[in-house]
């Protein structure tokens, strides 16, 4: 922001004075699109800061639903656990029958005995192999267990990062109603005067209507409208946490000037950085804070050609953004 803040003050001072050759303009102008560029990549970086909460949201959905199936495996393996045991209990009653009936059959004949030893046989094959499968399913079973543990755990730290999370953005749309109040309690007597206060997308917006702070085709801010930048001055002094961005909007119809505002561009800029002057001189408010940009006629709010919308277009908005920095500092750790 402070490089937004003297990139305009230098090219204001530069166009203030005599002639400025076209290499020293170009250069200005190239500064002036540098600064444009930091400050899309700030909003892009928020929207990012937003999309990692939706990507949070959908990674606990996820390993919700893994660990509902994880539970739903365990359960099955307790039965199946459950169920072997059982059959090895009954292989390991059969065996000592047959034992005890070998025991009692010494004295029978060869025949009767080599049909029981083969039964005994067959008997302990199958208890080993009970066993076998046993041993297996109670490792499965303990690899599911850490398993599971594994995924609650991680279930458990997205969880506590999202509420965490939300925790912090539900205060800071706590501090931007609380803004927009402050802000709407401080301008009341300017509203109906062609200045709107509004809350959207978590910042605060001021829209001043062109002819609450210009004449037509000037930039220099006069009488009711400096006293709305006073009132507002007194809120930023007050809060050193809120960021400002003033952003200079023009109508659709050409403006052709001379000297140092030739267009619609132009005029945004000058108008922008003339609001930035006044709000500075008013407070003690630190510049860093505080950047202004020039849209021309680009983003209008009625795109109707008629003179009605044209008058809606042609105004100042003062965006005031609290400071995310302990948001940011949460998506950063997960």
């Amino acid at each position: 922001m402070r490089k937004v803040f003297f990139t305009a003050i230098a090219v204001m001072a530069i166009l203030a004075t005599s002639c400025v050759t076209k290499q020293k303009y170009l250069e200005l102008e190239g500064k002036y699109k540098e600064c444009m560029e930091d400050k899309r990549f700030s909003e892009t970086e928020l929207a990012d800061c937003q999309n990692k909460n939706k990507d949070l949201d959908r990674q606990v959905n996820s390993l919700q639903t893994k660990v509902d199936q994880l539970k739903a495996d365990t359960l099955d393996l307790s039965r199946k656990l459950a169920q072997t045991e059982a059959e090895y209990a009954k292989s390991r009653h059969d065996y000592d029958e047959l034992a005890k009936d070998i025991k009692e059959l010494t004295k029978s004949s060869g025949a009767a005995i080599t049909e029981l030893s083969s039964n005994l046989d067959s008997a302990q094959m199958q208890l080993r192999n009970k066993e076998k499968e046993l041993e297996e399913l109670q490792s499965r079973l303990e690899r599911q267990s850490e398993e599971l543990q594994a995924k609650q755990d991680s279930l458990n730290q997205f969880a506590s990062s999202l509420a965490e999370l939300q925790k912090i953005l539900d205060q800071k749309d706590a501090e931007v109603r609380a803004l927009k109040d402050k802000v709407s309690n401080a301008l009341k007597n300017f509203e109906g005067s062609g200045l709107k206060v509004e809350q959207r997308n978590g910042k605060v917006y001021v829209s001043m209507d062109e002819k609450l702070l210009f004449a037509s085709a000037r930039w220099e801010v006069q009488g009711e409208g400096k006293e709305a930048l006073k009132e507002l001055a007194k809120v930023l002094e007050a809060d050193s946490t809120i960021n400002v961005l003033i952003e200079g909007h023009t109508d659709n119809l050409r403006y052709n000037g001379s000297g140092q505002v030739k267009d619609n561009w132009d005029l945004s800029v000058m108008r922008a950085t003339s609001v930035v002057k006044l709000i500075l001189s008013y407070g003690d408010i630190d510049p860093q804070r505080v950047s202004a940009s020039g849209r021309g006629e680009y983003f209008p709010i009625d795109p109707a050609d008629t003179p009605e919308a044209r008058a809606k277009n042609r105004r100042t908005e003062i965006i005031l953004t609290p400071k995310l920095d302990e948001l940011f500092q949460i998506i950063d750790n997960n």
